[in-house]
């Protein structure tokens, strides 16, 4: 097969597979075994930047954490008053390097009705650096970051204001997953049908299109032709929108649910799963 991640990752796994049994001879199921949890563990490597609620990053830990403020006294219910309190913990001893205990400054609780400030400490060699911007109205600050500035190694600097947001973040990425994809698109024809060959010959990153269909999303290479559709319970947000491939799954009529193997004419088949790239109009 052509380059690509997915062929690069393989790679990464077979070289650690020799360094682990020093190149000798492995029963193919127990390389497919190790191969598995090999998988699941580079699922949860962190690369780049993880944008998750304190409830999703328990039992994970990363270099740098950056804990956002507003909202946190919104406790649900049934929950005691330190609810909150024990969940910000969970936030910041995430952390294993450094921290950032952003905060939304100044008196009072209700911070609805006038301008606060963002004042981020970074916490790491045992001292904090505070730096602030301007926050939303809607903030609601958490009680326990004003807490901490008082502590001797918290370190006092006068707002930065922020530069204006880059174009770039009007997009948005987002890499679908199985639930997201019409898995017996393909299946749906004869073995002997050119679309099996136009699917074959696509490759991690290739562009494609991405349009209404009837009564979904689909999907077309770059010589116009339908090589997928989303499921119909994906929506796509108003504004611009451009796709590529971000793996070529293979799928079979033994591994589809029983209400859709009447509708499928090849014993095995490709499924196009894309990574769909976003821009709002909105800055």
């Amino acid at each position: 097969q052509r380059p690509g991640p997915w062929i690069e990752l393989l790679g990464e796994a077979v070289d650690e597979h020799e360094l682990e049994t020093g190149g000798t001879q492995t029963p193919v199921e127990h390389f497919m075994e190790w191969l598995a949890e090999w998988g699941r563990e580079v699922r949860r490597r962190q690369r780049g930047l993880l944008l998750a609620t304190a409830h999703r990053a328990k039992g994970l830990e990363f270099d740098h954490v950056a804990v956002l403020d507003g909202g946190w006294r919104e406790a649900n219910r049934g929950e005691d008053a330190d609810a909150s309190r024990r969940l910000y913990y969970v936030a910041m001893t995430r952390a294993r390097k450094t921290l950032a205990l952003m905060r939304f400054s100044g008196e009072g609780r209700d911070v609805s009705r006038r301008s606060r400030s963002l004042a981020p400490p970074m916490v790491g060699d045992e001292r904090a650096i505070y730096r602030s911007a301007d926050a939303p109205s809607f903030a609601r600050p958490h009680p326990l970051p004003p807490v901490l500035e008082r502590e001797a190694g918290a370190l006092r600097r006068k707002p930065t204001a922020l530069p204006p947001a880059t174009p770039g973040l009007r997009a948005r990425h987002q890499r679908l997953e199985m639930k997201d994809v019409d898995l017996g698109f393909a299946g749906r024809r004869n073995a002997r049908d050119p679309l099996h060959r136009t699917i074959a010959e696509l490759a991690p990153n290739d562009p494609l299109t991405l349009r209404p269909h009837g009564d979904r999303w689909a999907l077309f290479n770059h010589a116009n032709m339908r090589v997928g559709r989303l499921a119909k319970s994906f929506a796509c947000p108003p504004g611009q929108h451009s796709a590529k491939v971000l793996a070529i799954v293979g799928w079979s009529r033994e591994r589809s649910e029983p209400q859709y193997k009447d509708s499928v004419q090849c014993d095995s088949w490709e499924v196009v799963v894309p990574e769909v790239r976003f821009v709002t109009d909105d800055a």
